[in-house]
């Protein structure tokens, strides 16, 4: 015998459901918690519906990648190359500041998408426009995305700020180990694990761009 509650749930609109809401639903959930069945949960439709969308999870995990990429403000090229990387490395920074998890799914790549791709190619051409050469060019790129990835793949997939996260897990990792460095180097790490973790982002950034600026020189 149909129940008054039963009775309610047939008669109501069925959920909304288009390949839009589940990306929004994936992004919602998070990279780290990502399953098709937690993605038809919080639609509140079946995970096979899900499925009639996206092939596998990494199919939508993909499509969620290329959506958080559109969605990040990135720089506009100007006189200074410098300057250009130093933006683009802080969108990057901000992309993963956003999705927790992020930093660990590109790294897997398991599937890549193309907002990436058209990324990573446009700030190649742009360094060819400065004047590196193609296989600079392509290493810079390469490297800066790393140098941004590996900051976060240290956060701890779980709900909260992932900078804070991220904050929290480098002192969990080098505070009970500090004692066993050299004293010359002791106070540099204290600093480190202890201040912003995008203060010591930015002084290995400004390394990197020194060598980066070095390599350009000697071309």
């Amino acid at each position: 015998m149909k129940t008054a509650d039963d009775r309610k749930v047939r008669m109501g609109r069925p959920p909304l459901v288009d390949r839009e809401a589940i990306i929004r639903a994936a992004l919602e959930i998070g990279f780290s918690r990502l399953t098709m069945p937690a993605v038809g949960e919080l639609l509140g439709v079946s995970h096979s519906t899900v499925y009639r969308y996206f092939r596998s999870r990494d199919d939508l995990a993909a499509a969620a990648v290329d959506q958080a990429v559109d969605a990040i403000e990135w720089p506009e090229p100007g006189e200074d190359w410098r300057a250009y990387l130093a933006e683009t490395a802080w969108a990057h920074w901000r992309l993963y500041s956003a999705h927790i998890g992020l930093a660990r799914e590109i790294t897997a790549l398991r599937v890549i998408g193309p907002a990436l791709v058209k990324r990573d190619n446009q700030t190649g051409v742009h360094l060819l426009e400065y004047g590196f050469d193609p296989v600079d060019a392509v290493l810079v790129v390469d490297m800066l995305a790393e140098l941004v990835t590996q900051a976060f793949l240290a956060a701890p997939e779980q709900t909260g700020d992932a900078v804070d996260l991220l904050q929290r897990r480098r002192q969990e990792l080098i505070g009970p180990w500090i004692d066993q460095y050299d004293p010359r180097l002791q106070e540099v790490l204290v600093g480190a694990v202890s201040g912003p973790a995008a203060a010591w982002f930015e002084r290995k950034l400004a390394l990197f761009l020194d060598g980066a600026a070095g390599r350009r020189a000697a071309r």
